[in-house]
Formats: C-alpha cells, sequence, structure tokens
C-alpha cells in the first residue's frame, strides 16, 4: 500500500507564479510510483502544500528532489509522511 506525504513548499519573494503554473501542469502520475492528490495554496510560513502517495521512499524523495525542488523560485521544501486516522470528506 503506498505511503502518503505532504510536501510544504516555500517561494522566493515574486516567484510563487513559476511553482503555481508547474502544479497546474503535472500530471497525476508525474513519475512512476508517485501519485498527486491534492495541492494547496497556503498563506503563513509556507506557499504551497502537495499532497501525494509514493510506493517507496525512494520514490517520494526522487519527486521531491528531481522534480519539485526544481521548479524555478522554489527556495525550501519540508516533506513529513502522514498516515490518515479519518477522512471527514467522505460519508
Amino acid at each position: 500500500m503506498p505511503q502518503e506525504y505532504i510536501v510544504m513548499v516555500k517561494t522566493g519573494l515574486t516567484k510563487a507564479g513559476g511553482i503555481y503554473k508547474a502544479i497546474m501542469e503535472w500530471k497525476e502520475k508525474p513519475m512512476e510510483g508517485v501519485r498527486l492528490i491534492e495541492a494547496f495554496q497556503m498563506f503563513g510560513r509556507w506557499d504551497f502544500g502537495i499532497l501525494f502517495q509514493a510506493d517507496t521512499n525512494e520514490n517520494a524523495l526522487h519527486f521531491v528532489g528531481d522534480i519539485l525542488r526544481k521548479v524555478e523560485g522554489v527556495v525550501r521544501t519540508n516533506t513529513i509522511a502522514i498516515s490518515p486516522i479519518r477522512n471527514y470528506r467522505m460519508r
């Protein structure tokens, strides 16, 4: 079963447009072993959050390091493996 992750992204002062554009262009499966679930624009310390699944930690690292961090304007990322305990959206 794939592991879920959330990666928070910090952009440069005027560079949020670059990551926004990249997020809008990515496919649901940007690489083998990774599936994007949701992307969020955030206010505060971080500018964006991306919720995704990866079949291995190695694939999660490759997505963040080889795809996300290479987007122009990305200054910092923080990736956390998560384990959902309840989905309030499903009824």
